[in-house]
């Protein structure tokens, strides 16, 4: 049997220093062995500016000051955690194979998510899709069976913080395509044009390709192309003893085995640095 040992939300770390209000954008739940993490995106400043990651007090504050708040990253986050949790534990019965069970939990949450974009007007940069990216699933005897869109993880580890699995990464198709591609010449995010096209181009678009690889990356925006990188597991559990998932912001916590073997003995030390992040741990107790 597993349960949670540990659930938990940090805000970035320099507003927390600064005592500085900024909107939540990650949102988490769980009920029993169905979970889910989910991340909204990143929006641009009110009016399309946009400001590398702030080191200062003062750049934090202008940053705060002109950000959307409340965000509409962290409705997209709430609904999808809320409402693949709930449709899960209650269809998961309907189905005669659990992943497709899931499969279709995250694809009724992704579009719910279309409800609060459908009738906004659209410039991928100012006003971009409301969207998040997740990880969720469920533990049922000896399998985990889960999903993932995006740089959020599930891992499973062994008695030993042995990594036994990990789900994908799709934005490395899309960063590596900025590393070859974009960052060989005048590339540069801050430039709207370039926000344009990782947005309006390459999100959700499974099919787009760069020199034959493609370059896509996926997000829940409610569109039905998301769904295309949306990728369902079914993880066998028989040498498990942890089951993490978590946002972007704890990637540090878990890099290597040092950090890992750190954080599943503390799991609160992702408290001390870095940008938002959430964690959930799942622990085996005989």
């Amino acid at each position: 049997m597993y349960k949670v040992k540990f659930s938990k939300r940090y805000q970035n770390q320099i507003y927390t220093k600064y005592e500085i209000k900024f909107p939540e954008e990650d949102y988490f739940y769980f009920d029993d062995n169905i979970f889910c993490v989910a991340d909204g995106v990143t929006r641009d400043l009110i009016g399309g500016e946009i400001k590398p990651y702030p080191k200062t007090k003062e750049e934090a504050e202008y940053i705060a000051n002109h950000y959307p708040n409340p965000s509409g990253a962290f409705e997209a986050s709430k609904i999808i955690s809320n409402h693949f949790v709930e449709y899960l534990k209650e269809n998961k019965e309907k189905f005669n194979d659990i992943k497709d069970a899931v499969k279709e939990s995250i694809k009724k949450a992704n579009s719910d998510v279309w409800r609060i974009n459908e009738n906004r007007k659209i410039d991928y940069i100012g006003q971009d899709l409301f969207c998040s990216e997740a990880v969720g699933g469920i533990i049922l005897g000896d399998n985990l069976f889960c999903f993932g869109i995006g740089d959020c993880y599930i891992k499973v580890f062994d008695e030993n913080e042995k990594e036994i699995f990990s789900t994908e990464n799709d934005h490395e198709w899309m960063e590596k395509f900025e590393k070859d591609y974009l960052k060989s010449g005048e590339y540069n995010w801050m430039d709207p044009r370039y926000r344009l096209l990782i947005r309006g181009a390459l999100r959700n678009n499974y099919i787009v390709t760069y020199n034959g690889e493609k370059v896509g990356y996926g997000a829940l925006t409610g569109e039905d192309s998301a769904i295309n990188f949306v990728k369902i597991y079914k993880v066998p559990l028989i040498n498990a003893k942890y089951i993490v998932a978590y946002s972007d912001g704890c990637m540090q916590y878990f890099e290597n085995e040092a950090e890992t073997k750190e954080t599943l003995k503390n799991p609160d030390r992702i408290k001390n640095d870095g940008s938002e992040r959430t964690l959930i741990v799942y622990e085996k107790y005989n």
